[in-house]
């Protein structure tokens, strides 16, 4: 038994890493599909800034994923690249009725990131009204060069178990230290 136990803890465990994950029980499973943000790039890459068109900025995120069975809670947080230590000021948790519905099991959790230490946010308000994305042009990336940027991390409790999976090789966001708006589109984050 407890070899099964082990099996299933390192299956889970590579399965998260992957953007998808399982509850133990059989009780639920997701998976990442997408984490948008209302900057874009114009090569189409989402990004975060600490400043928009010369003023501190807020970030609102969007995070896409796919469950399959209960969903009691979902809390998600940011997790630096360059660190996978989260910290209580970005975390948020949702019940499953605060999700955006998006079809077919698909869901969508917006929340609002307040920019600190130049890749991760201080805190999160989750549910505001959606942003239109807006094409940036952005330079100085913060942080430590390469790896300054998040990455979206869920856990969803059905009730009867745990999970975890997050979006760490399915879609990052990078962090500038400025971006200057160039258009505004009419596409909600």
């Amino acid at each position: 038994m407890k070899k099964m136990l082990l099996g299933s803890v390192g299956l889970s465990a590579l399965l998260a890493s992957c953007g998808t994950g399982t509850a133990p029980d059989g009780s639920g499973s997701g998976r990442v599909s997408e984490v948008r943000t209302e900057y874009r790039t114009q090569n189409g890459r989402f990004v975060s800034c600490d400043n928009f068109n010369n003023a501190t900025a807020t970030t609102q995120v969007s995070v896409y994923f796919n469950v399959r069975g209960n969903v009691q809670t979902v809390d998600v947080g940011l997790r630096g690249l360059t660190t996978s230590a989260y910290d209580s000021n970005y975390n948020a948790q949702v019940t499953g009725q605060q999700l955006a519905a998006v079809g077919n099991g698909s869901y969508r959790l917006t929340f609002t990131a307040n920019p600190a230490d130049g890749f991760l946010p201080q805190s999160i308000v989750v549910n505001p009204v959606r942003a239109k994305v807006k094409i940036v042009e952005a330079s100085g990336r913060a942080g430590n060069n390469l790896n300054s940027g998040f990455y979206a991390a869920l856990s969803v409790n059905t009730g009867t178990a745990t999970y975890n999976f997050n979006s760490r090789n399915v879609s990052t966001v990078d962090t500038y230290t400025s971006c200057t708006l160039i258009s505004t589109t009419n596409e909600d984050v």
